[in-house]
């Protein structure tokens, strides 16, 4: 295990260093593409922790639904991110011109109100989804696997994740709100977000109080419904606070196991992922 304080140091680290990265790219117009290249910098980072540090080594084995998670990852992470993000400003411009209100903020200022726009936003879709069955019905894809490691972090259905995306960034879009205050609440969110599913041996005492970190986001995917339906935030738990939905067990215990609740167990499996996109849209995938 990384003591406590090593792992807070890590994850503070991480955050600054990304700080650093957004503040000396910040007029660089190819910002874009190297905040791309340092996420699949984290990505190499988490994985090669999880062989040096596991959590459950037992976790660190293909059972058959690695090249799903792959697969997701090149959608969601190489296809549907860079489409909304380009999608999404210019379709509120087309049809919601006159809604956009416009403000005049210090920088700094505009990133934590964008911050906590965008994690409400994400925590109600997030809540939605685990409270209607047809929207569970494409959220389930994320939770049927039994074990956790860094890839199925992408493991989202497509509609799932546009909902989500709409839900948390429209908002801030609308209130006019930068790109540049957006792009740098990416940034630094991105070491929480992608070791967020890591099997990695952290203690973060604390820090867990305001980052949804790994070691509270393993209770997210308990089996237990009444334990996967807690912290739901996307990357922190401000709003799992408010609204009672935060829950932060006693120290080094686990959820005695990862996957679907009992009543979703007909739910096709993991290594199934073509079977899992299109179940929604079956006639009984919500009885």
């Amino acid at each position: 295990m990384l003591k406590r304080t090593l792992s807070q140091v890590f994850l503070l680290g991480l955050i600054a260093a990304m700080a650093a990265v957004f503040i000396a790219t910040r007029s660089n117009p190819a910002q874009d593409m190297v905040l791309s290249v340092t996420a699949i910098a984290l990505i190499a980072l988490s994985l090669g922790m999880e062989r040096l540090f596991p959590l459950h080594t037992d976790w660190n084995k293909d059972q058959g639904e690695t090249s799903g998670d792959v697969t997701s990852f090149i959608v969601i992470f190489g296809i549907l991110d860079g489409a909304l993000k380009f999608l999404m400003p210019f379709l509120i411009l087309t049809f919601l011109p006159d809604v956009q209100i416009g403000l005049a903020l210090p920088f700094w200022t505009e990133v934590a109100l964008v911050m906590l726009l965008i994690e409400f936003g994400a925590w109600v879709s997030h809540w939605a989804h685990h409270r209607y069955p047809r929207l569970w019905a494409f959220h389930a894809m994320h939770h049927s696997p039994e074990r956790l490691y860094t890839l199925n972090n992408f493991r989202f259905h497509p509609l799932n994740h546009i909902a989500t995306y709409v839900l948390a960034f429209t908002p801030p879009l609308l209130l006019g709100f930068s790109q540049d205050a957006l792009l740098a609440y990416a940034a630094l969110t991105l070491p929480i977000v992608l070791f967020q599913h890591s099997n990695i041996r952290f203690d973060f005492g604390v820090l867990n109080y305001l980052f949804n970190t790994n070691e509270l986001h393993r209770w997210h995917h308990s089996a237990a419904a009444k334990e996967g339906t807690k912290n739901l935030g996307r990357a922190l738990v401000i709003w799992d606070q408010v609204f009672g939905t935060f829950l932060a067990p006693a120290r080094r215990s686990e959820p005695k196991s990862i996957g679907l609740f009992a009543a979703s167990r007909s739910y096709p499996k993991a290594q199934n992922l073509l079977r899992q996109i299109t179940w929604p849209f079956c006639k009984t995938c919500c009885a």
